[in-house]
C-alpha cells in the first residue's frame, strides 16, 4: 500500500496538462503550491486518541482535510513534537485586497464601516487556507478520471466546510453558473466574472487551479463554482466577524481590530478549525473546544 502512495503523489507532482477543457494544454508555468500530501508516513497517539496521515489518496475516509480527532488543546504539543503537519502557504491568491473589499461590499449589510487594509490582509491569508483546503480535495476526487468538474468541487465543498456554509456556498455557486449558461447572448461583449455576476476573476481561478495542478483536465465550471464558493466564503466569514458581540462599535458603526477579528473567529466553531494553518481539520469547535451547539 504504501508503494501505491508514493506513485500516487509522483503522478500528480509529474501531471502534464493536455488540451483538456478550456487549453489547459497553453499552461507551462510552475506551480506556486504543491497541493499533494507528503509520501512521508507519520501516526501519533496522543491523549488515547490515535490517527495517521495516510498515503493513500483515492479511499474517501483517507483524505487528509477529514482527520478530526486532535482536541484544540493538544495542537501547540503536536507543533512542538513535529508531528502536527501544516498547509501550504500560498505564494499567490487568485484575488486582489481590492476585489475583496469590492465582493464584500455586494452584500449591503456588510457595507457599514471600513475594514482596514491590514483587516482584509489577514483575512485574505486566512481564506486561502480554506482554497487550499477544498482544493486539495478536489484535486483527490479527481484522480479517478483525472478531470476536475463542478461536482468534484462541490463534493469538495460539502466535505471540507460546515453543512450551513457549505450550502450558502454551493448555493452561490449555483446561481452563478445559472448566470453564466443564461447569457450565452453576450459571451463576446463581457467577461466570464461579469456574466456569473460575480467580483472575483473566474480566469485567475481557473489559472491558479491549472498551476497548482488540481486536475489534468480543468472544467470552466470547476473554476466557476470554486470561485463563487470563495467569494461567498468571504462574506460569510465577515459577517460572522461583524456580527459578533467582541467587534466594538462607535455611533453603530464597527471599529475593526486585528484583534477583534482574531477573538471573532476564535469563538465560531464553524470557521475557526476550517481557519487554522494545520492539514487537519478541527471541525465543529471552537479555540476553546468547545463544540458547536
Amino acid at each position: 500500500m504504501a508503494g501505491k502512495g508514493k506513485t500516487v503523489v509522483r503522478t500528480l507532482e509529474d501531471l502534464t496538462l493536455d488540451s483538456g477543457y478550456g487549453g489547459a494544454a497553453d499552461s507551462v508555468r510552475s506551480s506556486s503550491v504543491s497541493l499533494c500530501c507528503s509520501d512521508t508516513h507519520q501516526s501519533i497517539s496522543h491523549g488515547g486518541n490515535c490517527w495517521h496521515l495516510t498515503e493513500s489518496m483515492h479511499s474517501r475516509h483517507n483524505s487528509l482535510d477529514t482527520v478530526n480527532t486532535v482536541l484544540a488543546e493538544d495542537t501547540e504539543i503536536l507543533e512542538c513534537s513535529g508531528h502536527c503537519a501544516k498547509l501550504p502557504e500560498l505564494e499567490e491568491v487568485p484575488w486582489t485586497l481590492g476585489e475583496v473589499e469590492g465582493a464584500l461590499r455586494k452584500d449591503e449589510e456588510l457595507m457599514v464601516g471600513n475594514p482596514p487594509p491590514e483587516v482584509l490582509a489577514r483575512l485574505s491569508t486566512l481564506i486561502s487556507r480554506a482554497l487550499v483546503r477544498v482544493a486539495r480535495e478536489a484535486q483527490r476526487l479527481s484522480l479517478r478520471y483525472a478531470k476536475c468538474t463542478k461536482h468534484e468541487i462541490q463534493s469538495a465543498i460539502k466535505v471540507v466546510l460546515s453543512w450551513t456554509i457549505s450550502v450558502n456556498c454551493i448555493t452561490a455557486a449555483l446561481s452563478a453558473l445559472s448566470l453564466y449558461n443564461m447569457s450565452t447572448g453576450d459571451k463576446f461583449s463581457r467577461g466570464k466574472s461579469a456574466r456569473c455576476g460575480l467580483v472575483f476573476s473566474v480566469g485567475k481561478f481557473f489559472r491558479w487551479m491549472v498551476d497548482s495542478r488540481v486536475a489534468l483536465r480543468i472544467h470552466e465550471h470547476a473554476a466557476i463554482y470554486l470561485t463563487a464558493c470563495m467569494e461567498s466564503l468571504f462574506r460569510e466569514v465577515f459577517t460572522r466577524v461583524l456580527r459578533s458581540a467582541l467587534v466594538e462599535r462607535d455611533n453603530g458603526i464597527p471599529k475593526f481590530t486585528l484583534e477583534s477579528m482574531e477573538q471573532a473567529i476564535c469563538n465560531d466553531s464553524e470557521i475557526w478549525g476550517l481557519l487554522q494553518p494545520y492539514q487537519h481539520l478541527i471541525c465543529g469547535k471552537n479555540s476553546s473546544g468547545k463544540p458547536c451547539q
